[in-house]
């Protein structure tokens, strides 16, 4: 196996104990994600263990899909401190997940890993769960967004972004009694009160970006 951990202290702490398990066998240790390409690709060894947050924030995420590309024989194991990438790791193709603060599991994790099975932690199962929940209802809400019209989503983008409905008209080319038009619209759609109402209940999968025109 081989590691990839942007804390040298760690890296090699978690390199000697892992190295300390007859059934583990420790090929070489990395600090960024150039380091850890070039032990795979000299290596190809059966397991990864990767960190996340590498060069970027998603450093570890990225690393698991190029994996997954490039060598699929190869299982990822993530190892971190993030609490919030359990549903997209495993979803990318991690085959395990263990958090920094429960690592007593980690070379037991690691030997499950390397016989076929996918392991889910108990503490990381909790976590698992409710980003599966978290998503099923995002995914709800983008189904009802989409009752919306093209125009009636860019209206509201301009909304959230805290545009007054003379400002959305003069920005889209059409009148105040226009925008009024849509934005009754989607109050009988939805029936909420108010477009407070609607931007508090489609917000987060609304988007922020918006076409700005002139």
């Amino acid at each position: 196996m081989v590691i990839v951990e942007d804390n040298l202290d760690m890296a090699q702490t978690i390199s000697d104990f892992l190295s300390s398990e007859p059934s583990l066998e420790v090929r070489g240790t990395a600090h960024e994600v150039k380091g850890f390409q070039s032990l795979i690709e000299r290596h190809l060894p059966d397991l990864a263990l990767i960190d996340i947050g590498l060069d970027t924030p998603r450093s570890g995420l990225d690393l698991i899909t190029w994996l997954r590309q490039e060598f699929p024989v190869v299982k990822p194991i993530i190892m971190t401190v993030n609490q919030g990438d359990v549903l997209e790791a495993y979803n990318l193709g991690a085959r395990g997940y263990v958090l920094k603060s429960n690592l007593e599991i980690l070379a037991s994790t690691l030997l499950e890993v390397s016989e076929g099975n996918l392991i889910i932690p108990p503490k990381v199962g909790e976590l698992f769960l409710s980003q599966v929940t978290a998503a099923q209802t995002r995914w709800k809400k983008t189904m009802d967004l989409d009752r919306f019209s093209d125009r009636e989503k860019e209206i509201l983008r301009h909304l959230k972004a805290g545009l007054k409905r003379e400002d959305i008209g003069n920005r889209l080319g059409i009148s105040f009694f226009t925008v009024r038009r849509h934005i009754q619209n989607m109050l009988e759609k939805t029936g909420e009160p108010s477009v407070k109402a609607i931007l508090e209940r489609f917000g987060e999968v609304l988007g922020a970006s918006f076409p700005l025109r002139g």
